[in-house]
């Protein structure tokens, strides 16, 4: 049997033992032909230096991880970055492996490589995290080859860069890639973009004034932007006089983020060392329902105080709890169908964009008169005193305003339809009489309603119509 060690002794080599852990656990590099095991997940980490992030597989539920970087010190271990965000590994045989050749790739359970850092990188020394943020691969004369900031996910970091390439996508709930983009457009001016199949467009800067009310320079080809350690977000595309900063940027050393958010929202967190809880420093838009596409396809945001979606009458939410869904008709229009319809008015209320055409000095008549000859017309936009007048095909970024702007939206619905029976915000509706119109491009005639007095819009008790 060994002699036991002295107390002094034993003491001495626990510690180092322990040391030695420590420094195993905290590791901030990894080196050629090293792995990060998912198995270990809650050990088998990088930490950058001092100790601010951390890198590794991240549990997003059960039996499914992602390869992220993340706040060490926040109280939920706030994600920044993730290589696999919308094909999550299984949560056995899954690893991150910085090859010799030099390729740091994500392998899942069936040896499939679900994401590679980058191709081709010579000369690789070792990967490392940074006290940034910046997951970076060396080379051997300590230049960086590849680097996690070159390609975000929906969040910047400080002394992060901001370049033409950069584009940042929110993160849903269900940990997919969400309907909204933070870029430099066209035109190389910072914005933020809504992005569906059907519709994408611009809501920030705010499209229904200029760039330079807006306070930003048209003239300008250069696509550079960062955000300062100071909590200033700085880009080419400002001009004198824009600030976007976070409202503790006096306070030096604070942690922060810029983050897209789901709503669509840009958003500045800073983070409370004493308990690890983030607060909002900076938010970009201060109307939510300013956001195109809170309340999805035919929505309606209006402000109840807080903003609420809602859908207008003949709609129904198309996924009870997401209103990023929006809202389906409960009816269809097909093209050469005998079907009489009636318009239903929305007064203070617009759908932005999607527009067949503008017609100036119109009368509501000959609005209406274009809406009823188009098949694929679910209503049009109508400003009254200017007679401006807005063929919809689609139904997007609806919005209800507060204040009276001589705007409406008049819907066009099958005439059965029973609107007393939905509930929606100002609406109001009238009675109709038919008349035989041409469906445009179709050559096929239908039944479709005109106003019997279109002058007076009179509105009718329970928005019955009378036939």
């Amino acid at each position: 049997m060994a002699p036991a060690l002295p107390p002094n002794l034993a003491t001495v080599s626990l510690l180092s033992f322990l040391a030695l852990v420590s420094c195993a656990a905290s590791r901030d590099i990894l080196q050629p032909g090293s792995s990060l095991a998912v198995e270990a997940y809650q050990s088998d980490i990088l930490k950058s230096p001092d100790g601010t992030f951390s890198c590794g597989f991240y549990s997003i539920y059960d039996n499914a991880f992602t390869f992220s970087i993340w706040y060490s010190r926040a109280a939920n271990k706030t994600i920044v970055w993730s290589a696999n965000r919308d094909r999550p590994v299984h949560s056995r045989r899954a690893a991150l492996t910085l090859r010799k050749d030099g390729t740091m790739v994500l392998r899942d359970y069936d040896d499939i490589v679900v994401w590679q850092a980058a191709d081709y990188l010579r000369n690789v020394l070792h990967a490392q995290l940074l006290d940034t943020g910046n997951l970076v691969v060396k080379n051997t004369s300590g230049g960086i080859v590849w680097q996690s900031f070159d390609s975000p996910t929906d969040t910047l970091l400080p002394s992060q860069r901001i370049t033409a390439a950069t584009q940042l996508v929110p993160t849903t709930q269900s940990h997919a890639p969400g309907n909204y983009i933070f870029r430099f457009n066209d035109i190389s001016m910072l914005s933020l973009i809504y992005n569906v199949p059907d519709v994408s467009d611009i809501y920030w800067p705010n499209p229904d004034i200029s760039v330079f009310d807006n306070n930003r320079s048209r003239y300008n080809s250069t696509r550079l932007g960062s955000l300062g350690n100071n909590g200033v977000l700085s880009s080419s595309d400002f001009a004198d006089g824009l600030l976007l900063e976070a409202s503790d940027a006096a306070l030096p050393g604070t942690k922060r983020r810029l983050t897209l958010d789901p709503d669509g929202n840009f958003r500045m967190y800073s983070l409370d060392d004493s308990d690890g809880m983030w607060s909002v420093s900076m938010v970009a838009i201060s109307q939510p329902c300013a956001i195109h596409g809170i309340c999805g396809q035919n929505g309606i945001c209006h402000y109840s105080p807080k903003p609420t979606c809602s859908c207008p009458p003949g709609y129904v939410m198309t996924n009870p709890g997401d209103w990023t869904e929006g809202c389906t008709a409960t009816f269809k229009f097909t093209c050469g169908d005998q079907e009489p319809v009636q318009f239903v008015k929305l007064p203070h209320t617009d759908f932005w964009g999607s527009d067949q055409k503008r017609l100036r000095w119109a009368s509501l008549e000959a609005c209406m008169d274009i809406c009823i000859s188009d098949c694929t017309c679910k209503g049009f936009q109508y400003h009254e005193g200017v007679g401006s007048c807005y063929p919809k095909p689609l139904l997007f970024n609806g919005m209800s305003f507060a204040t009276h702007r001589g705007q409406a939206i008049y819907l066009k619905l099958p005439a059965r339809f029973n609107v007393s029976d939905t509930p929606s915000p100002k609406k109001k509706c009238f009675r109709y009489t038919y008349s035989s119109v041409q469906c445009v491009g179709s050559g096929a005639t239908y039944s479709a309603l005109r106003p019997d007095e279109p002058r007076s819009q009179t509105p009718i008790t329970g928005c019955k119509t009378n036939r």
